[in-house]
C-alpha cells in the first residue's frame, strides 16, 4: 500500500511542477495547482499517520481538515473553466470553510482539554472521549459530496452553453475533467462507506479504511496526470480558451426571453431564409473556429436574434446548425470525383471539422454511414 502511495506523491509532484512552471497561468490554472497541492497533502498526511508517526493538537487538525479545502478548490476551478465570474468574494467565501473548520475543532480540543492525536490516517478516539469526536468526519464527506454533485451539474450546463454558442466542442468540452470530478466523487462515497463500515459495523480495521482512501487519491491523481498529458493544453497554455471572438459568457448562452426580443414570428421566418441563403452562398461553416458571435458579426443579424432564429426557426442549437452543414457539404466532395486527391479526413478539415472523431460521429448520425463507407457507395 506504501508503494501506490509514494507513487501518487511522485506523479503528483511531477504534475505539480509541470503546472507551475507553466507560462501565462490563468486564475484557472491556480485554482488546479492549488488543488493538486492539497491532495499531495493529504496522501502525505496518510501516509505519515499510518507508517511512520503521529501529529498532535493543530497540526492533526490542519493536516485531516484538508478536504474541506480541496473540494472547495476543485470547485473553483470548474467553475473558472466554465466560464463563471468567480470574484474575491467568492473565492473568500469557498475557502473561508477550511478555516472555521479548524477553528471550531481547536475550541472544541481546548474546551474539553483533549489532544486530538492523528494515528493510522484518523483522528484515535477512546471510550472515553467526548462524544463529538465520533462525528468530526461527517463535515468532510458532507463538503466533498455536495461540491462533487455541484460541480458536476456546472459541467452538465456547460456542454448545453457549447451547443449554443459552438460549432466544435474540442479542447473545450472538458470531459477530462469531469472524469476527474466523478473520481472524486466515487472517492467521497468510498471514504464515507470506508468508515462508516469499519466504526459502526466493525466490518475491517480503521487503518485499511484510510489506507484505501490514500491509494484512492493517488490512482485518482496518477490518473489525472494521464489525462493531462492526453490534455496537454493544460500544462502548455494552448488551447484551453475559445478562439477570439467565441469568448464563452455563461450569462450570454442562457437562452433569451424571446417574448420580449421584439421578433415577431414572421420576422424570425425572414430572419430565417437570409440565415439559409448566407449559408449557402458565403459557407461560413468551413471555419472550424465558428463561434455564434462570429456568425452574428458575420452575417450582420444580433447575436440574441440569431439564437432565436436559429433556436425557433430552424429547430436546432447551433451546434447542430452548423454541423449539418458541414456534413452535406462533406456529402458533396465525398460523392465527387474532383477531390479524389483528398483523405477523407482532409475532406473533414476542409468542410470545418476539427478532428476525424468529430467528422465520423456527426456523418454517421445524419447518414447512418461511415464517411469512407458513403463514399465507396456514391462516388462518381
Amino acid at each position: 500500500m506504501e508503494v501506490v502511495l509514494n507513487a501518487g506523491l511522485g506523479i503528483g509532484v511531477f504534475i505539480f511542477l509541470l503546472l507551475f512552471f507553466k507560462k501565462g497561468k490563468e486564475q484557472g490554472d491556480f485554482f488546479f495547482l492549488g488543488w493538486i497541492g492539497v491532495t499531495l497533502l493529504q496522501i502525505a498526511f496518510n501516509e505519515i499517520t499510518i507508517y511512520h508517526f503521529e501529529l498532535h493538537g493543530i497540526w492533526a487538525i490542519f493536516a485531516f481538515g484538508l478536504p474541506m479545502l480541496g473540494a472547495p478548490l476543485l470547485f473553483l476551478y470548474v467553475l473558472s473553466l466554465t466560464g463563471h465570474r468567480v470574484s474575491g468574494k467568492t473565492i473568500g467565501f469557498h475557502l473561508g470553510v477550511y478555516p472555521l473548520y479548524v477553528i471550531f475543532f481547536i475550541i472544541l480540543q481546548n474546551k474539553d482539554k483533549v489532544s486530538l492525536t492523528a494515528v493510522n490516517g484518523h483522528f484515535e478516539v477512546f471510550d472515553h472521549s467526548p462524544q463529538w469526536m465520533n462525528y468530526y468526519a461527517i463535515p468532510l464527506a458532507l463538503s466533498g459530496l455536495v461540491y462533487c454533485i455541484w460541480n458536476l451539474f456546472l459541467l452538465k450546463g456547460h456542454r448545453k452553453n457549447i451547443a449554443e454558442l459552438f460549432s466544435f466542442d474540442e479542447k473545450i468540452n472538458l470531459r477530462w475533467l469531469e472524469y476527474v470530478v466523478y473520481s472524486y466523487f466515487v472517492l467521497f462515497v468510498l471514504a464515507s462507506f470506508l468508515i462508516f463500515g469499519a466504526t459502526q459495523f466493525k466490518l475491517f480495521p480503521l487503518q485499511n479504511a484510510f489506507a484505501l482512501v490514500g491509494i484512492t487519491l493517488s490512482l485518482m491523481l496518477i490518473a489525472c496526470g494521464f489525462y493531462g498529458f492526453r490534455q496537454t493544453a493544460i500544462f502548455t497554455g494552448s488551447g484551453t480558451q475559445p478562439p477570439p471572438g467565441s469568448e464563452l459568457n455563461t450569462s450570454a448562452s442562457k437562452k433569451a426571453p424571446y417574448s420580449k426580443s421584439g421578433l415577431t414570428p414572421k420576422k424570425v421566418d425572414e430572419l430565417g431564409i437570409k440565415l439559409m441563403k448566407y449559408m449557402k452562398a458565403e459557407k461560413p461553416f468551413l471555419d472550424e473556429n465558428l463561434s455564434l458571435s462570429l456568425l452574428s458579426e458575420r452575417s450582420g443579424v444580433a447575436q440574441s436574434h440569431l439564437s432565436q432564429v436559429i433556436n425557433q426557426h430552424f429547430d436546432l442549437n447551433f451546434y447542430d446548425f452548423v454541423n449539418q452543414f458541414r456534413v452535406n457539404e462533406a456529402k458533396k466532395m465525398l460523392s465527387s470525383r474532383e477531390y479524389d486527391h483528398l483523405s477523407v479526413l482532409g475532406i473533414a478539415y476542409d468542410c470545418g471539422f476539427k478532428s476525424k472523431s468529430s467528422f465520423n460521429r456527426y456523418f454517421k448520425k445524419y447518414t447512418s454511414l461511415s464517411p469512407s463507407a458513403f463514399k465507396g457507395k456514391n462516388a462518381q
